[in-house]
């Protein structure tokens, strides 16, 4: 019996039923986290609301991964998976106002670079998080969800990039990266509602992705007390 087929073995009905639902968790901050940001971007509430929400919006995800840890070591990569994401959350969380503030103040250069540097950590966060289905899926041996993880990964990073990329080629052609930074930031701050829900769609692919390891647990669960 192998390493992974030996930690499989060991793993309980009750074990697989505490991965799904921390995976469950994980699903459900997807649309949270999204709709808070797609909030924030649109300054649908006050400030002090806003905090609030943003806040909040990191509870499930926060519950999620204590779940994940507290079912034990599924891998020996398991631990560091969890951790990765665990830190980027937190410091997403940190940054998280920067956007409340750099909406409200476009031009400002110290709010506008945490606002980047919470966009650059939301990604590793989302990236990090399909990683972790992937590690889950190489300890429950799904070949399936493994792929699907892994293309999750790619997808995140490509349609941020392909998002950032994009804008950038069109204020160049508009002439605006010439005008100076205030300016692009300003212009950045005022992109139509459609434009900036291209920075939510990651969530859509890593929400999937969660999804699957939650059936794919549950279904383990299932069968293993059948």
């Amino acid at each position: 019996m192998t390493g992974g087929e030996s930690r499989m073995a060991s793993l309980t009905p009750g074990h697989l039923l505490r991965m799904s639902r921390g995976f469950s968790c994980l699903f459900w901050s997807m649309p949270l986290l999204s709709m808070a940001h797609a909030a924030a971007l649109l300054s649908l509430l006050p400030s002090h609301w806003m905090f609030a929400l943003l806040l909040a919006s990191f509870l499930p995800l926060g519950c999620g991964l204590w779940m994940l840890r507290a079912s034990g070591d599924l891998t020996p990569r398991w631990g560091g998976r969890i951790g990765q994401a665990s830190l980027l959350a937190m410091v997403g969380m940190y940054l998280c106002p920067f956007l409340v503030w750099w909406v409200a103040v476009p031009s400002k250069l110290y709010f506008a670079a945490n606002a980047a540097a919470h966009y650059v950590a939301m990604v590793g966060l989302l990236a990090a998080l399909n990683r972790l289905a992937g590690e889950c899926a190489r300890g429950w041996g799904d070949a399936p969800l493994r792929r699907e993880s892994a293309a999750g990964v790619g997808m995140v990073l490509w349609l941020s990039g392909c998002t950032v990329a994009a804008l950038a080629w069109l204020f160049h052609r508009a002439g605006i990266l010439d005008a100076g930074m205030p300016t692009v930031l300003e212009q950045l701050a005022e992109l139509p509602r459609e434009a900036r829900y291209l920075f939510l769609l990651p969530y859509a692919m890593t929400a999937y992705v969660m999804w699957r390891a939650k059936e794919t647990g549950f279904r383990m669960a299932i069968g293993g007390a059948a």
